[in-house]
């Protein structure tokens, strides 16, 4: 997708999101529009890491359920302003992700998705252990919520830090450095004899992925009033890298689509809780078998294949 289309396709679906609020009056309508965006933030970040970069990681709950709980905690014992505690929990995301980064790049494939799953299972056994600390099982709540919980003013609010968070992903994927990290998906030996340093921005993608994750963490639990041991669990790792798939792997608006729809599928799936995971795998391996390149594979067939029409006809 051109650069100038990818743009245009933010600013129209900003803009008709702004009236969505005035449109629709359903409460729990918006409350999904808003979580579908939160849920866009955490997989156009993760596209870097997955689609760019070619970084399979299984520890992205980490970055959004760890930023959560330190935004969290920050609110509910030192009384710290929320953006004060978005912040912080960002920063001890990126903390995260550097040293996740290092230590976990010697390693490729399935072995670095193994290693990096290991990180949320830690931190949600330190979870279970605190209990007057952390919460326990029970999670924590009684913090602040941003404005106050007011709906319409946590819509606004998360819609333009979405779309802040989606300029600056593509501004980073269409320009040099997302060729850099192209070229070291590709052929990482080939990017180094060229005299470009893999390991450092390898190191990067984790670490922007990170970032932006958190911030989508702290977020979603500014917004909810609470977090639970849950936003660590594997679900949270998997989900980005389902809707990246299913959107198109290095692809800004695929993982965006692809965010909206799972956002929409998973409220459905929630009377079925054993099945859902089976239900997303069957999901990645008919995606990956017959459409590799996702939702904007297809968009872009059919635009091909319109496009080869009218020039048959004028023919």
């Amino acid at each position: 997708m051109e650069k100038r289309t990818m743009y245009w396709a933010v600013f129209s679906g900003f803009i008709l999101e702004l009236f969505l609020p005035l449109i629709i009056a359903n409460y729990w309508t918006l409350r999904i529009f808003m979580f579908a965006n939160i849920f866009v933030i955490f997989a156009i970040s993760s596209d870097i890491l997955l689609g760019y970069a070619g970084l399979l990681s299984f520890g992205q709950a980490l970055f959004f359920g760890g930023a959560g709980y330190v935004g969290a905690l920050l609110n509910l014992h030192f009384g710290l302003p929320l953006i004060l505690c978005i912040a912080i929990g960002c920063g001890v995301a990126l903390i995260l992700g550097l040293f996740i980064g290092y230590i976990c790049l010697r390693l490729k494939g399935p072995y670095l998705g193994v290693v990096t799953l290991i990180f949320p299972v830690l931190f949600i056994t330190i979870l279970h252990l605190s209990p007057a600390y952390l919460g326990g099982d029970n999670g924590i709540a009684g913090f602040a919520q941003i404005a106050g919980g007011s709906m319409h003013a946590q819509f606004y609010i998360v819609l333009v830090v979405t779309l802040a968070s989606l300029l600056i992903t593509i501004k980073i994927a269409l320009g040099n450095m997302g060729l850099i990290l192209k070229a070291i998906r590709e052929d990482e030996m080939g990017a180094e004899a060229v005299g470009i340093n893999a390991t450092k921005y390898k190191v990067f993608a984790f670490a922007y992925s990170a970032v932006f994750g958190g911030l989508a963490g702290t977020l979603y639990s500014l917004v909810m009033g609470s977090v639970a041991p849950t936003t660590l669990s594997p679900h949270y790792s998997i989900y980005p890298i389902i809707m990246i798939y299913l959107g198109g792997a290095s692809s800004i608006i695929g993982a965006t689509i692809g965010a909206y729809v799972i956002t929409y599928l998973d409220l459905y799936l929630l009377a079925f809780p054993f099945m859902r995971i089976i239900i997303y795998a069957g999901i990645i391996i008919v995606v990956l078998r017959c459409f590799p390149d996702g939702l904007m594979g297809i968009f872009k067939n059919i635009g091909g294949y319109q496009k080869w029409l009218s020039l048959k006809s004028k023919v």
